[in-house]
């Protein structure tokens, strides 16, 4: 017992060092001093006007909601701008909630058959206990390397804006990428044949089978035609089969080594929806215990459930299940689904959320982000006995300690 929790420590500390090096020095662009996140996306299939509606359409979704809305578009100069407001959610408990009001540009620019996609102007709202007015800060002053790095650490305070505005904007990359690859398979006009991505210094970018070379280095200041891209290899999208033959349709399939985001964050602050079972019986719960790993040689999750909530017997049942996770939008269907048990509710019907099957047979919702499928490795009851830190275990006597699972990841998808 006490090797697996050294191994569950290891592999906590691992993932937390890994996923750390995502918000360091390099990873907020600056363009003549303004901070400016930039991405191109390059389709070989798709003319000027299609690459233009389809940003439009997806901008007009996206950015549709109170303080959100398109507010330029010019089709012959290829041209969209849109202004968003969204939470960025720092920690969230049953007491206390901090989190900041992020507001931002987004300006699109569609030449030939490539989309160069901005996010600037940012500025933050930040409620404190002790004022009656909001702090208020500008990226340039609160998110840089210089004012949120210190010894090659994030500082405490604006370190975790920067967490949550790389992991806002990476999400809102990802979103768009995928809106492109629903509208070209629903109309069958050719796939999209790559997202560029960054490529090591002076090394070839292939874009839709033509071949450049673009010069990277840090020393070079970042000027506005130098596209910034995020730190994620380029993927070819595609649809995901299941077995029935058709698509997980608005999914694309990623390599285990490729999970985006601060699993640290995604789990502690924004939660988790663990589901178990198939499409004959089916049961999720809310979780913020778990973590990322590498565990029996293969890319792994472990998760934590009571024995006592209706998810733990279809979890012991099947071999397979998903964690999936959920935009802030979310937050009170999770909520939902932490504080009421699918043997008394259909937690379904009562939060709305839609039910997909994976081509392994294990059930998730269409409306997370990510779903993570695994394959149970182990499962271990944990006792009071076999916890070491005496504050927690103090804590848990007279309690139901929760049962340990782990399983290998084979399957991951991202919208």
């Amino acid at each position: 017992m006490k090797q697996i929790l050294t191994l569950f420590l290891f592999i906590s500390f691992y993932g937390f060092a890994q996923d750390d090096a995502k918000y360091l020095e390099g990873n907020v662009p600056e363009v003549e001093g303004k901070v400016v996140f930039e991405k191109t996306f390059s389709f070989t299939k798709l003319s000027k006007d299609q690459v233009y509606d389809v940003a439009l359409d997806w901008a007009k979704e996206r950015f549709s909601r109170e303080n959100n809305r398109v507010v330029f578009s010019d089709k012959d100069k290829g041209d969209i701008a849109a202004i968003g407001e969204d939470y960025i959610v720092f920690s969230s408990s049953a007491l206390a909630l901090d989190r900041a009001t992020m507001s931002f540009r987004v300006v699109m620019s569609c030449s030939g058959n490539q989309l160069n996609m901005k996010v600037n102007g940012i500025r933050y709202e930040y409620n404190v206990s002790y004022q009656r007015e909001p702090e208020k800060y500008i990226a340039e002053e609160w998110i840089t390397d210089k004012a949120a790095i210190n010894k090659g650490k994030l500082n405490r305070i604006n370190g975790k804006f920067r967490r949550g505005t790389i992991d806002y904007v990476d999400e809102l990359f990802a979103n768009a990428t995928q809106a492109f690859s629903n509208q070209v398979h629903s109309q069958t006009v050719g796939a999209v044949d790559a997202v560029k991505a960054p490529q090591p210094p002076n090394q070839p970018v292939i874009i839709g089978g033509t071949e450049t070379t673009t010069p990277v280095t840090s020393s070079t200041p970042v000027t506005s035609s130098t596209p910034v891209t995020p730190s994620t290899p380029a993927t070819i999208i595609t649809p995901i089969q299941n077995s029935t033959g058709g698509s997980l349709s608005g999914y694309k399939q990623i390599p285990a080594e490729n999970i985006p985001g601060n699993i640290i964050k995604m789990l502690s602050q924004d939660w988790m929806l663990i589901t178990a079972g198939n499409d004959t019986e089916f049961n999720m719960m809310t979780a913020s215990w778990g973590g990322l790993g590498y565990v029996f040689s293969k890319p792994s999750a472990f998760c934590f459930i009571n024995p006592t909530r209706h998810t733990y017997p279809l979890m012991e049942k099947y071999e397979t299940y998903t964690l999936s996770f959920y935009t802030e939008a979310y937050r009170s269907i999770l909520e939902y689904c932490g504080s009421n048990s699918g043997r008394e509710k259909d937690k379904v019907k009562e939060t709305g959320l839609t039910p997909v099957t994976t081509p392994s047979g294990s059930k998730a919702f269409n409306e997370a982000w990510m779903i993570i499928e695994c394959r149970k490795l182990v499962s271990q009851s944990l006792s009071q006995e076999s916890i070491s830190n005496e504050e927690v275990r103090k804590e848990w006597i007279g309690k139901q300690v929760n049962k340990m699972f782990v399983g290998e990841i084979i399957n991951v998808w991202i919208k």
